[in-house]
């Protein structure tokens, strides 16, 4: 399974299984909220300051690296690519506290209407 929201729902069972991921590793997901796609990147030790989000605009995606050279991911938004439309850096907000780097993007009316059709 491929999850766009959220995160997979198994998690680590002392009884059957051997292995566990550890904890101390960073963690990628997506939460989205009413207004907004939003995505959380867990276990970053490194101050505020270390952390550079860009927008690709040719490959159309978000990219969060660390100065350091620690870190980097690369974060696709396919809702926008259902409706055709281009990543716009105006939209981009972060903050960081407690280990975690939040990046939101708000969501533009095109995909607003697309979800309420949805449902």
């Amino acid at each position: 399974w491929e999850y766009e929201i959220g995160e997979d729902t198994k998690r680590f069972n002392p009884e059957t299984d051997v292995m566990a991921i550890s904890d101390k590793n960073t963690q990628f997901m997506r939460k989205d909220t009413a207004n907004r796609f939003e995505w959380r990147i867990r276990n970053l030790p490194y101050p505020k300051d270390t952390y550079i989000i860009e927008v690709d605009h040719d490959k159309q995606q978000l990219v969060l690296k660390t100065t350091n050279k620690k870190y980097y991911k690369r974060i696709d938004i396919p809702d926008l690519k259902r409706v055709q439309l281009q990543i716009q850096d105006e939209n981009v907000a972060w903050k960081y506290a407690n280990a975690t780097v939040i990046i939101s993007y708000d969501k533009p009316a095109e995909v607003k209407q697309k979800e309420k059709e949805m449902l």
